[in-house]
């Protein structure tokens, strides 16, 4: 005979805290937790371009301090100041990840800022952020700067360290796919 299982209790889904209907045209919306591991993949994505031009600097001035090294010998003063440089720029190469967390943490994306779970809608004109709290924010699309596009989430930078991060998996391939379009049409 079948065991009959225990009755579970549907609790209210996190989707259904939230109306999108008090915005005009909605295009895609959102609803997921945001938590230190989502910090950490959203910081993944700040300044991609800085992190490969630091790696050229690290390799450029070592390779200055070598010349410097070779060319001039007798100039110490030179020499010790290329090494410092070289050494401040690989300490920055390799605690990256780090640094970029805690610059994220001075931005929108800090998520002590907000109350799980955030709800992020993409209207005709900009983006919405709200949380389970009182937090309510607009993103306009004219302010719009970079997008960050990954097969894992999307992170938007509207300039003056405001970010909106939103992950693949609280959207269907379709959606996800839509916002990122939304996203870099409005892009400038």
């Amino acid at each position: 005979m079948a065991k009959k299982s225990p009755a579970r209790r549907h609790e209210p889904s996190a989707q259904s805290m939230f109306d999108d209907s008090k915005y005009e045209g909605v295009r895609v919306s959102a609803t997921f937790e945001y938590n230190e591991l989502t910090l950490s993949r959203a910081a993944e994505q700040l300044a991609p371009r800085l992190k490969s031009s630091m790696v050229f600097a690290n390799l450029a001035s070592l390779l200055a301090l070598v010349a410097a090294a070779i060319l001039v010998p007798d100039l110490s003063a030179l020499l010790i100041a290329l090494f410092i440089v070289s050494v401040i720029l690989m300490y920055v190469q390799y605690n990256w990840n780090k640094l970029m967390v805690q610059y994220a943490r001075t931005t929108t994306l800090a998520p002590t800022a907000y109350q799980a779970p955030i709800h992020v809608v993409a209207c005709d004109d900009a983006l919405h952020l709200e949380d389970a709290g009182s937090v309510d924010v607009r993103f306009d699309y004219a302010d719009l700067r970079v997008v960050y596009p990954t097969s894992e989430f999307v992170v938007a930078g509207f300039g003056s360290k405001r970010y909106v991060y939103v992950p693949r998996s609280a959207l269907s391939e379709g959606r996800f796919r839509e916002l990122v379009r939304i996203l870099d049409e409005h892009c400038k």
